[in-house]
């Protein structure tokens, strides 16, 4: 039996010993003394054994000791030599590589040879020579550590390789998306911080093999471009550029690839460029003439949509490369102005066979020559776009007119019957009958072809207005008042509409004065009043007029928040909660507010609101100069009362500008001084005069 086995059988006999004693102590003593037996007297046993092993092998012959070293050292360069192959297979893959570690790996082979190991630095190869017997175990524990570290800074280093050579197919891939040959959004994500060479090589692997297809496609893109309908003069040039890309290409110069490709590419854009202009030029004349026709309205909304849907595509287009591209969109342009045409024949045709079987009276419509003609026949036999432009338009000119005076006469005879009651109805009650009385467009033509088709009727189509031959007409007086005189003259202006006739008078007075209208149609007219004074409400109301007549109005003179509000279509009311402080803080602090103020709300609405606000808040509010004033009335007399008691003496005069100036908390205007002077008791009289107070004696 060898040492090792009887060794081995010694430390089982000891384990069996300890646990027969442990089961012995737990029977005799209980199981306290047992437990203490198993924390203690357990593990001092299994030491003892393995110091019985560890003796065992160091007294035998010195052999073991050498195997030992020997084997620590066959495993570090093992390490070694998997570092070197990792490092040797990384540089075959990817030349461009530099680990940065040769120095490093060289003293790791000299420090090797000094412990008598023999490495082969290309191919990672060892030999442990007979000096490696007596070697410095913790030498090899040292080279161990540093292979570890050498390969911790093999992974960064080519983590740091990847990320940059993944920058690099970025650079190149947004050089072929700059001019459209690749696509603007594909990228590359670094690998983690943590992420191993496997990782990285996955990643780097996968860059490349998408750059390379990006690359091809950009090469049998321009290839392609040289098989459209206009070829470029120098096509031998232009294949030899991409020749050498797919020569760069196969020995993974990316970079040398991408130039050769651009290269062509600048070649085949420089041979292209005069055709493209004029592609480009002559699609967007096609696309004005659209325009200019007018056509919208009697075609399907999706051709229009798709003449502008190319007209964008078409705006997009910025290099001569795209001829193609504006070649497809000129044929399609082509394709839907024939397609618009082609609807306005048709529909021509079917207006002008609707009225052909209705019973027209004689000049209410001539069938235009567009009827016979053949607009979109002639236009398919057109090749050049420059004079398929000047056709189509004109061609389109002439059918839009048609179609739009063949659909509006259509859809007059096919409702005539229902619009001609109300009109003879009218006629009946009125005498006549004006556009605005039929609620439907096209209003003049029903009472045109009601007057071809009836007899005794008079019409103007200017009005347009239908009458019986013998309209019975009056004259009409309209007296004007104002509920108060007035320094200054008013301008009042009185209309009177309906019927056919409009007209109006101006009258100029300052109380009352009269407005004379002649030959006004019997019937029903409406009657507007301006009364020229903002301070006055003007008036609408209708008049029936069946004889000489004389109608009387009054302006009545609106209160200042009606006059403020009268154009404002917002509620003030319920504005003026969110707004109360800020007047309330501004008035505490002036004294007053006006429209001159920065207030919370627009300019339009700003009168409106003071006016509001001061009849909640029991203000005075005046207007001055164009400005809306809110103010403390009774702060305003007590101000006068004060300046009249002690500011003043008999023969003093005191000018309203002076009063605003020096004595009063508010820009109030001089009629508010005069109103509040009035109700002033004081020690002096008071004369006020029109710039104006002067003081005299009692």
């Amino acid at each position: 039996m060898n040492a090792n086995r009887r060794t081995a059988l010694g430390i089982g006999a000891l384990v069996v010993l300890a646990a027969a004693i442990g089961a012995g102590i737990f029977v005799w003593s209980g199981s306290q003394a047992a437990t203490w037996f198993v924390l203690i007297g357990i593990p001092l046993f299994v030491v003892a054994g393995i110091a019985l092993y560890v003796r065992g092998v160091i007294t035998r012959s010195g052999t073991s000791e050498q195997q030992f070293v020997r084997t620590r050292a066959r495993s570090t360069a093992e390490e070694f030599q998997a570092l070197l192959r990792r490092v040797q297979e990384l540089r075959t893959a990817y030349p461009d590589w530099d680990p940065g570690i040769d120095a490093q790996i060289e003293s790791a082979v000299g420090d090797f040879e000094t412990q008598g190991v023999t490495v082969d630095r290309e191919t990672g190869a060892f030999d442990l020579g007979k000096g490696v017997k007596s070697a410095d175990l913790q030498e090899f524990e040292r080279l161990s550590n540093e292979t570890e570290r050498l390969d911790d800074e093999v992974e960064s280093t080519f983590r740091e390789f990847v990320a940059g050579d993944l920058s690099r197919r970025e650079r190149v891939l947004d050089r072929l998306a700059e001019v459209d040959l690749a696509d603007p959004d594909e990228s590359f994500s670094a690998p983690g911080a943590s992420a191993s060479i496997a990782e990285c090589r996955d990643v780097i692997d996968g860059a490349r093999d998408a750059t390379r297809g990006t690359i091809e496609d950009a090469i049998g893109a321009v290839r392609e471009m040289r098989r459209g309908q206009h070829r470029a003069d120098d096509g031998g040039a232009i294949e030899a550029d991409l020749a050498d890309a797919e020569a760069a290409l196969d020995r993974g110069e990316f970079e040398s690839a991408v130039e050769s490709v651009l290269e062509a590419r600048d070649r085949l854009r420089d041979e292209f460029s005069g055709s493209f202009n004029e592609e480009l030029e002559a699609i967007r004349d096609l696309v004005d003439a659209v325009d200019r026709a007018g056509v919208d309205a009697h075609v399907e909304a999706s051709t229009i949509d798709e003449v502008d849907r190319i007209d964008a595509a078409v705006s997009d287009l910025d290099s001569a490369l795209d001829l193609s591209e504006a070649s497809r969109h000129r044929s399609d342009l082509r394709r839907v102005c024939l397609d618009m045409i082609r609807t306005l024949e048709r529909r021509l045709a079917d207006h002008a066979e609707t009225l052909r079987a209705a019973d027209l009276p004689p000049g209410y419509y001539a069938e235009p020559a567009a009827v016979d003609e053949r607009f979109a026949a002639e236009l398919e036999d057109v090749d050049d776009l420059e004079r398929f432009t000047e056709r189509w338009e004109a061609a389109a000119t002439d059918l839009r007119d048609a179609v739009e005076t063949a659909d509006t006469k259509a859809a007059v005879v096919d409702a005539y019957d229902d619009v001609s009651e109300t009109i003879e109805t009218a006629l009946a009650e009125r005498g006549e009958v004006v556009g605005d009385d039929l609620p439907m467009r096209h209003a003049d033509q029903f009472l045109g072809l009601y007057y071809r088709r009836n007899e005794g009727l008079e019409f103007d189509p200017s009005v347009p207005v239908l009458r019986r031959g013998d309209v019975e007409t009056h004259d009409v007086t309209v007296e004007v008042a104002y509920e108060h005189g007035s320094e200054r003259p008013r301008t009042a202006t009185i209309e009177l509409d309906g019927g056919g006739y409009s007209e109006a008078v101006t009258v100029e007075t300052r109380v009352a004065g009269t407005a004379a209208f002649e030959n006004v149609p019997a019937g029903t007219h409406e009657l507007s009043a301006d009364p020229g004074d903002d301070a006055f409400g003007a008036i609408e109301r209708d008049v029936t007029i069946d004889g000489d007549a004389s109608v009387s109005v009054e302006f009545l003179e609106r209160g200042l928040r009606e006059q403020l509000c009268a154009d404002v279509d917002v509620d003030m009311t319920e504005v003026l909660p969110d707004m109360r402080s800020r007047l309330e803080s501004a008035f505490a602090e002036e004294g007053y507010v006006s429209t001159e103020m920065d207030l919370p709300v627009q300019d339009t609405h700003a009168a409106c609101l003071l006016a509001v606000w001061s009849d909640e808040a029991g203000h005075g509010i005046c207007r001055s100069d164009g400005e809306v004033v809110v103010y403390d009335d009774d702060q305003i007399e007590r101000e006068l009362t004060n300046v009249l008691r002690y500011n003043v003496d008999p023969g003093d005069r005191v000018s309203f500008a002076e009063l605003r100036r020096n004595f009063l908390s508010a820009p109030v205007p001089d009629s508010v001084i005069r109103d509040a002077v009035g109700g002033v008791d004081g020690e002096h009289s008071v004369a006020v005069t029109d710039t104006g107070l002067e003081i005299n004696e009692h």
